[in-house]
C-alpha cells in the first residue's frame, strides 16, 4: 500500500471511532440510505406523526425566539391537510407554495405531503417573467402565498399563460400587518376550523411517490422542475440525520438558507425529524448578524453551503466568533482552499460536507468528517474523461467513456439503478438531455451531474469546480472558483466572480473578474492590493487578463453567482461604463483599460 493510501485509510478509521459509540443509530441510517423499495408505505408525513408520538413536547421548529413543538407541528399539517383535503386536493394534485423562510412553509408543505399531494416550493426571489414560467411548467391546483410575496404573486400570475381558477390562499406573518387581499382566503384563521387528527391519507402514501417538486436555479437559462420523491427524503435522513448528526432531541440545527432548495428542506429538515431534534429557521441570511442568531437560537450546528462560508470570511474577525455552541455544521461547497481557515476561526469540529443536486440521482457525505472532501458515495459512480470547456465526454475507440486515474479530476456521473434512481425534471426532453447511455457497457444509463471531482480513493473525491466554471487559456484549465478564493480572501473586495472570455486571434479563454470593492476602498487600491495577491497565490497562467469593478454582483437565492450577462458583455470599453482593467504581457500589475488600447488588443497588437 502506498504513503497516501496508508494516510488516507489510517484517517478514515480514526474517523470511524466516534461511529462506533453509537453504532446501533448508524446501521439504521444506512440500511435508510440505501433503501430502494419505492412501494414501501412510509413517508415525510408518517416521520412527523411517529415524532408527535415519540417526543411530544420538544421543540421542532424555532423561529425568532418562538418554538413550535413536535406534536403542535404534527397538529398544524393535519388541519392544512384537511383543509386542502376539502378542496378537492388529492394523491398527486400540486399545491404550490410561495412564501420566505417562516414555519409556515414547514407546515404548508407537510400538510400537503401527508395527502400524498405535491408541494411546488416555489421560489419567492425569482421575477416575475421567471416565476411566471415556473408556473406554466408545474400548474397547480392550489397556491399558498405568504402576505410578503402576494404582489410577487399577482405580477407573475397575469404574466402565467396558465389561468387559476381558485381563491389563493393567504398566509399571514407576524412581522407583516397586511391584510388578506379580496377575494383570497386567510388560510391561518381557516384552519383553526378543521380537525388536528392524522389524515388516513398519510398511512398510503409509498417512498416512490413525489413529494416536492423543486426548482433548479436557472443560471443558465430558465429555471427546471426537478423532482423529488419521498425516498429522497427519507434517504437524507438516514444519512444526514442518523449517520452523521445524531443530534438528540432538544438539539438545535440552525438553517438560514432559502426552504424552496434542497439542501434546506431535504437535508436540515429531515435530519432534525431523524432524532427529533429542532430545526431554527432564519428569515434570510446576514453575514454581520449570523453568529450572533447561533448564540440567540442556542445552535449545536447550523445547515450551510460554500458561499456562505466564505461571506462569514470575509467579515472582520471578532473576539465573539466562537462565541456559540454550534461546533458542527452539514451542507455543500466548502472549498478546500478555506476549509482548515474556517473551522479554526469560528470553532467548529466537525463537517459534514455532502455532494448532491436535487435532480440528481446519488450523492456524497463527509460521514467520516474527513477535512477536504465531500465523502464517501455508498452509489455507484465513475469519473471520466471530458472536454473541460464544452463538457463533451471523451469516448475510445471502442465507443466507451474513459475513467479517470486516482488523484486527478474527471467529471461525475452516478449510475442509474434500481436503488438510485433518476427521477428527472418534469420536462422529458430535459430529462433525457442529463443521461449519457451506453457509457461502459450496451444499455447502461448515467446520471451527467456536469460537475468535476477529484478521485482521492476508497470512494471518496473532493469537489473541483462546475463546467463551465472552468475555462481553458494557455493550454491549461483554470478553476474560476480559485480565482474567486483568492480575489475574496483580501478585506478589499466585496466580492468576485471570475469567468473566462473570448479574445479575437486567441486560442482559448481569457481569464475575467468581476468584483465588488468592500465600503470606503478606492478601487485603484484594491486592483494593486489582488495583483499582489494573484502574483503570489495562483499559477501565471491562472491570473486574470481582465478587471471589472461593478456595483453588485447578481447572485441566486443559494448564492451562486450568475456569470451570464457578464460573459456576454466581455471587455470592451465602449459598450461597458463600468471600470476596466488589463493585464499587459510582462507585467506584473493592471493597467485601465482605455478605447485605444481596447482597439490594439482587438487587433492583436498587444500579443496576450
Amino acid at each position: 500500500m502506498e504513503t497516501d493510501d496508508r494516510i488516507r485509510l489510517t484517517s478514515l478509521l480514526r474517523g470511524a471511532l466516534p461511529l462506533l459509540a453509537r453504532a446501533r443509530q448508524v446501521v439504521h441510517g444506512y440500511r435508510l440510505a440505501n433503501c430502494g423499495d419505492v412501494e414501501r408505505r412510509h413517508s415525510i408525513g408518517a416521520v412527523l406523526e411517529a415524532n408527535a408520538h415519540l417526543y411530544p413536547d420538544y421543540p421542532a421548529l424555532r423561529f425568532e425566539g418562538e418554538d413550535i413543538s413536535h406534536s403542535e407541528l404534527n397538529a398544524r399539517a393535519n388541519r392544512l391537510a384537511h383543509l386542502l383535503a376539502e378542496a378537492g386536493i388529492g394523491h398527486g394534485d400540486p399545491v404550490g407554495v410561495l412564501m420566505e423562510n417562516r414555519p409556515e412553509l414547514i407546515i404548508a408543505v407537510a400538510g400537503i405531503v401527508k395527502l400524498g399531494a405535491i408541494a411546488v416550493v416555489h421560489n419567492y426571489r425569482l421575477p416575475p417573467p421567471s416565476l411566471a414560467h415556473c408556473l406554466d411548467l408545474v400548474p397547480a391546483q392550489q397556491v399558498i402565498v405568504g402576505c410578503e410575496a402576494v404582489q410577487t404573486w399577482q405580477a407573475a400570475s397575469q404574466r402565467a399563460e396558465t389561468r387559476f381558477e381558485v381563491e389563493p390562499l393567504w398566509a399571514a406573518d407576524q412581522d407583516n400587518d397586511a391584510t388578506c387581499p379580496e377575494g383570497w382566503r386567510n388560510l391561518l384563521n381557516e384552519m383553526n376550523h378543521f380537525p388536528d387528527e392524522n389524515p388516513d391519507t398519510t398511512d398510503r402514501v409509498r417512498l416512490g411517490d413525489v413529494c416536492f417538486y423543486v426548482f433548479t436555479s436557472g443560471t443558465t437559462g430558465l429555471p427546471k422542475a426537478a423532482i423529488i420523491r419521498h425516498i429522497r427524503w427519507i434517504k437524507a435522513m438516514g444519512a444526514f440525520g442518523f449517520m452523521a448528526l445524531g443530534f438528540k432531541p432538544g438539539q438545535v440545527l440552525y438553517n438560514v438558507l432559502p426552504l424552496y432548495h434542497n439542501t434546506a428542506l431535504a437535508v436540515g429538515w429531515s435530519a432534525c425529524a431523524a432524532t427529533g431534534a429542532c430545526l431554527a429557521i432564519g428569515r434570510r441570511f446576514s453575514a454581520s448578524a449570523f453568529i450572533d442568531e447561533l448564540r440567540e437560537n442556542n445552535a449545536d450546528g447550523f445547515v450551510y453551503i460554500g458561499e456562505l462560508c466564505r461571506f462569514l470570511l470575509n467579515q472582520p474577525s471578532d473576539a465573539q466568533d466562537r462565541n456559540h455552541g454550534a461546533r458542527v455544521m452539514v451542507g455543500n461547497g466548502l472549498r478546500a482552499g478555506i476549509w482548515d481557515e474556517f473551522k479554526q476561526r469560528f470553532g467548529i469540529e466537525k463537517v459534514f460536507e455532502l455532494y448532491g443536486a436535487s435532480e440528481a440521482n446519488i450523492a456524497f457525505f463527509n460521514i467520516f468528517n474527513q477535512d477536504r472532501t465531500v465523502g464517501y458515495c455508498p452509489a455507484e459512480f465513475a469519473l471520466v474523461a471530458c472536454d473541460p470547456e464544452t463538457g463533451e465526454v471523451r469516448r475510445n475507440q471502442s465507443g466507451r467513456l474513459t475513467r479517470i486515474g486516482r488523484g486527478q479530476t474527471g467529471l461525475l456521473l452516478g449510475k442509474v439503478t434500481r436503488s438510485y434512481p433518476y427521477d428527472g425534471y418534469t420536462d422529458t426532453q430535459a430529462s433525457e438531455d442529463k443521461l449519457i447511455r451506453d457509457a461502459f457497457e450496451e444499455g447502461d444509463a448515467w446520471f451527467n451531474t456536469g460537475d468535476l471531482l477529484m478521485d482521492l480513493g476508497f470512494k471518496h473525491a473532493r469537489f473541483a469546480d462546475r463546467l463551465g466554471d472552468t475555462y481553458r487559456w494557455r493550454g491549461e484549465n483554470v478553476a474560476t472558483t480559485e480565482v474567486e478564493s483568492a480575489a475574496m480572501a483580501l478585506p478589499e473586495i466585496e466580492q468576485a466572480v471570475a469567468y473566462g472570455v473570448q479574445v479575437p486571434n486567441t486560442e482559448g479563454r481569457a481569464g475575467m473578474l468581476a468584483f465588488q470593492a468592500a465600503p470606503g476602498v478606492d478601487p485603484d487600491q484594491a486592483v494593486d492590493r489582488m495583483a499582489g495577491q494573484f502574483r503570489d497565490n495562483l499559477a501565471d497562467y491562472a491570473i486574470p487578463i481582465f478587471l471589472r469593478q461593478v456595483e453588485s454582483v447578481d447572485a441566486t437565492g443559494t448564492f451562486k453567482f450568475i456569470k451570464a450577462d457578464l460573459k456576454r458583455a466581455g471587455f470592451d470599453p465602449d459598450r461597458i461604463t463600468d471600470p476596466l482593467w488589463i493585464r499587459l504581457p510582462g507585467q506584473d500589475g493592471y493597467t485601465s483599460l482605455i478605447p485605444g488600447l481596447h482597439r490594439r488588443l482587438v487587433d492583436g497588437e498587444l500579443g496576450l
